[in-house]
């Protein structure tokens, strides 16, 4: 037998090893969205304060290491999760700040905070309770020597945020369609200022 085909099976295999390998990118956020589902299920047992970081570590599978090089602490965890919402909604006020129509981004807004009912529900629950750092604060670039511009951009900015968490407390009663709708409505009638 040739060298070549000796060495052949052998560089099959480690390929078919390496295509199992994550990155480190893949596994930081593989062992990420195990923390936070970990929480996210506690939370649902019981409240924020009675949650140990012993118990996410057990819930998520990940070692206590691996928890404390991704987040310092619970509130950490939570505060991650929070931003992912928040970035969702900055995501879409940047989109229609560069010229987007709104309704159908605020759409696809409602529709994945819809989609992600419970992760919401249980956010929301807590928000209020804990020193989690609003990130809201996207406003694009106005003349500051325009200040009914510069104020109308922080009203809209606020508006979306307002109506989301009224949407949440009136129970997700109106479909994502009719709250793209009524939010870019608004949105508009605030930018004409």
């Amino acid at each position: 037998m040739k060298e070549n085909e000796k060495s052949a099976p052998f560089q099959s295999d480690l390929k078919k090893k390496e295509a199992l390998r994550l990155s480190n990118a893949e596994s930081k956020a593989l062992t990420r969205e195990c923390i936070r589902t970990a929480l996210l299920m506690l939370l649902g047992e019981k409240c924020y304060e009675d949650i140990t970081t012993t118990e996410i570590i057990k819930k998520s599978g990940v070692s206590r290491a691996g928890f404390y090089r991704n987040y310092h602490s619970k509130l950490d965890v939570i505060q991650d999760i929070h931003d992912t919402h928040s970035n969702a909604v900055i995501d879409a006020l940047k989109a229609v700040q560069e010229g987007a129509a709104p309704e159908p981004v605020f759409k696809k807004l409602f529709e994945w905070l819809q989609s992600d009912e419970d992760e919401f529900k249980l956010l929301m629950n807590i928000h209020q309770r804990l020193p989690i750092r609003p990130n809201f604060g996207l406003i694009k670039n106005v003349e500051d020597t325009d200040p009914e511009a510069y104020y109308a951009q922080v009203a809209a900015n606020t508006m979306l945020v307002t109506m989301i968490r009224s949407w949440f407390v009136r129970g997700m009663r109106e479909p994502p369609e009719a709250m793209a709708k009524i939010s870019a409505d608004i949105y508009i009638r605030l930018q004409k200022h």
